[in-house]
């Protein structure tokens, strides 16, 4: 997820207070088995991910510094389009195992709620949400979500009083790939 400054309504991501109920988050996070590549499936995306198209996040663990370096890349406004990299950092509770109620620092020192809505089992989806309801981020280790694991993360977003209508699905490469090879079949 890329954070910042939400620029349509004029507020700072940062403003997390809200009169809806705290969203559910996992309970615990297996830190490492959660690094790697997660494609952004589905997203009420932030000012600076509208018109991404090839959205993927590459989370890897700073044993230095004790957090997550986040590289979050995209091809702007098209599949071709020019190629964007934003760095983040990502500080979570303990390591190796962590609970859902995360941070992400676009830059020092904004850190804003990075919240593990939901988590499955094998490690090959998740969601993200935030406070507000604002933006949400549904992943998956592949660009080919499955179509059920996706309507039932649609569904508990809905259920924790997002506007699900305002979920987009940005394109990756890969899914035409794999829909010219079903085509082809």
């Amino acid at each position: 997820p890329t954070l910042g400054t939400d620029l349509q309504h004029n507020t700072p991501m940062g403003s997390t207070t809200s009169s809806l109920p705290p969203l559910r988050t996992v309970k615990e996070v297996d830190v490492p088995r959660f690094m790697g590549d997660w494609y952004v499936i589905g997203v009420i995306p932030t000012y600076f991910e509208k018109g991404a198209h090839n959205p993927m996040e590459r989370y890897s663990w700073d044993e230095k510094a004790k957090n997550v370096n986040v590289d979050f890349t995209f091809n702007a406004n098209s599949l071709t389009g020019k190629k964007k990299s934003i760095p983040q950092r990502l500080y979570v509770d303990g390591y190796p195992k962590a609970n859902g109620n995360m941070k992400a620092s676009p830059f020092w020192p904004l850190k804003l709620p990075f919240l593990l809505m939901e988590l499955s089992e094998d490690y090959q989806h998740c969601m993200v949400g935030y406070p507000s309801r604002a933006y949400l981020w549904i992943m998956s280790r592949t660009t080919d979500m499955n179509a059920d694991v996706y309507s039932q993360y649609v569904k508990i977003a809905e259920e924790q009083n997002y506007d699900i209508s305002r979920i987009v699905k940005p394109p990756h490469n890969e899914q035409k790939v794999e829909q010219k090879k079903r085509d082809a079949a």
